[in-house]
């Protein structure tokens, strides 16, 4: 009888050993995807607050250098050449895009590229 009684305690133990480790796991395994959802949140917040922040519209105005059916160049001011992408792009000149015309560009800085929102006749 003392075998049988001591064979079901041992029984019980090792059957309440393995239920608590399976809550445990449980919780540890909610615990990992909690956090991991919580990661892609804020990567997700952060990428659009960064996006958020690079569509700053800006302005400049400079000299057509050259101009293409995707494209812009231009020389600013101080001499430096930049380029600008144009799709989309909203044109509101007078004239043609043509070398040696003063224009001003309105544009947004994505990916690190300069993306022409609109372009028009320098003032």
């Amino acid at each position: 009888m003392k075998k049988k009684t001591t064979a079901i305690a041992a029984a019980a133990v090792l059957t309440l050993a393995a239920v608590m480790t399976a809550c445990g796991g449980k919780d540890t395994q909610e615990s990992q995807t909690t956090a991991e959802v919580t990661e892609t949140e804020t990567e997700e917040t952060t990428a659009e607050e960064t996006e958020t922040e690079a569509e700053e519209e800006l302005t400049v105005t400079g000299e057509i250098v050259a101009a293409g059916m995707s494209s812009i160049t231009i020389r600013t001011e101080d001499g430096s050449e930049e380029s600008y992408l144009k799709e989309d792009t909203e044109v509101d000149m007078e004239g043609d895009q043509v070398e040696g015309t003063m224009v001003t560009i309105t544009y947004v800085v994505r990916d690190g590229m300069n993306y022409a929102l609109l372009i028009t006749d320098a003032q």
